[in-house]
């Protein structure tokens, strides 16, 4: 598999289908799948969040989440030319838990939204078993939490508490999780609940899904600013 660098930041030319058609090898062999997502706005506040670098450096999977990834490469003439969304790749593994009648764990979130999150799943997947849905706000100690989890024998686990925290939570204890398939699914969880929708389809099909988000949801708009910022460090990185 190829990889490219932005910025000290390692990021995977990969595709749905690479990841996923390794599923069943990584569960039959008991091993453990790490999957991240990588976006602009990861690699321009990397430096901030040393232990995030070195769980993105050694995860299984980092998938070039924003169009600001396609762009950069694009621009070294490299070869990532599609992004994978968090979101895409958390329902294309939630199929293959379906398929296969996996346990599967939720943790992230506010407690009503993963509830809601739980029910609107169990409904589309019926065949899998959401084990536990557990929220952000949890009073459980970490260790408690990781108990928790290994107990249920999930096989899936999706960690969706957003950027800096979720790459945080599973640096610090991803050697202690049992669980086979990981992936931090920032909020993942709003939008499967439907408490948050996604883009509509005209803004995905022109790469501007990140656009609606930042004028759509407060706390966002920085992000306008994160990915002109992080083309510009390419480019000059590129010059140099």
């Amino acid at each position: 598999m190829k990889v490219e660098t932005f910025l000290n930041v390692p990021v995977d030319v990969v595709t749905y289908d690479d990841i996923i058609s390794q599923v069943p090898m990584y569960i039959e062999e008991n091993r453990q799948m790490r999957i991240t997502s990588v976006n602009p706005q990861i690699i321009v506040d990397i430096n901030k969040y040393p232990e995030v670098l070195r769980y993105i450096q050694e995860a299984t999977f980092r998938i070039p989440d924003g169009i600001g990834i396609v762009k950069a490469s694009q621009m070294r003439k490299g070869k990532i030319n599609a992004r994978l969304t968090g979101i895409e790749l958390m329902e294309k593994l939630l199929m293959v838990a379906n398929e296969t009648h996996e346990k599967v764990f939720f943790y992230g979130a506010q407690q009503e939204v993963i509830a809601k999150a739980k029910e609107n799943v169990q409904k589309k997947y019926p065949n899998l078993e959401i084990v536990g849905a557990v929220d952000g706000y949890t009073k459980m100690s970490e260790a408690e939490l990781v108990r928790m989890i290994n107990y249920s024998e999930a096989k899936f686990l999706f960690v969706g508490l957003g950027f800096p925290l979720q790459e945080q939570w599973l640096q610090r204890n991803y050697n202690e999780l049992n669980a086979n398939i990981i992936e931090d699914v920032g909020g993942s969880f709003d939008v499967l609940s439907g408490c948050v929708k996604r883009a509509p389809k005209i803004y995905q099909q022109l790469n501007l899904e990140w656009l609606y988000r930042s004028l759509s949801r407060r706390g966002r708009l920085n992000r306008l600013v994160q990915i002109p910022v992080f083309l510009w460090r390419i480019r000059r990185e590129k010059i140099k």
